[in-house]
């Protein structure tokens, strides 16, 4: 009997979540897909009968009109010609640091204590310091839920392994099980695991810091860093 495994890798996650496990921030580090399939090959080989598919990697990408998208484009591009990875995309969306309000209106606040003109220390800090935008992915859960039921309810696999963490994805967890798949969730860390979803899965598999060093390498520095 076939026994088919399919990958779902949210790749913010390993990101952050493997970088943790490094000792890096994760800014400073991007995930290697040729790597990453070669850890679900690896997976599979294990005497077990299983076999791999594919894996799906989700991430989230920059608009067109945005300066880092080209630089990006070209990473993404690179993953999906990747052997075993199918890439799937949502996007970025950015708002101001929450940091910036209050910092700027304690700077001002200083100022004044200090008999200083506020504008005069506003735009020496600026000379120093740039408030970078916070960065949220939209759209990636989704993309994953959709694709682990859908691929589920046509028997497209007889095991999941998802690499992601939020609890969002319990119920995508729970309705593919009940098509007759398992569910495995693997993680550099297991505090990461949204509660629903450990205990959902049919097992947790633990990806040791070795294999994190193989699947994130240094990301080149951006603009201002």
């Amino acid at each position: 009997m076939s026994h088919t495994v399919v990958g779902f890798v949210d790749a913010g996650f390993l990101r952050a979540e493997g970088a943790r496990v490094l000792g890096h921030r994760p800014a400073a580090v991007r995930p290697a897909a040729a790597a990453i399939a070669t850890w679900f090959n690896q997976l599979c080989g294990d005497g077990s009968g299983r076999t791999f598919l594919r894996a799906y990697w989700y991430d989230g990408a920059f608009d067109p009109s945005h300066v880092e998208y080209g630089g990006q484009r070209a990473f993404l591009e690179a993953i999906g010609l990747t052997p075993g990875i199918q890439l799937r995309l949502g996007h970025i969306a950015e708002r101001p640091s929450r940091l910036e309000r209050p910092v700027r209106q304690a700077l001002e606040r200083t100022a004044a204590g200090l008999g200083l003109e506020p504008e005069r220390l506003m735009t020496e800090f600026n000379r120093h310091w740039t408030f970078r935008p916070e960065r949220h992915q939209k759209g990636v859960d989704t993309l994953i839920a959709l694709d682990m039921v859908r691929l589920a309810s046509r028997a497209g696999y007889s095991t999941a392994v998802l690499i992601a963490g939020d609890r969002d994805l319990a119920e995508a967890v729970r309705a593919s099980q009940d098509f007759g798949a398992r569910v495995l969730a693997a993680t550099p860390n297991r505090a990461s695991l949204a509660r629903e979803l450990a205990q959902l899965a049919d097992e947790v598999i633990h990806m040791p810091e070795t294999d994190m060093r193989r699947m994130l390498t240094p990301r080149p520095a951006r603009p201002g860093d």
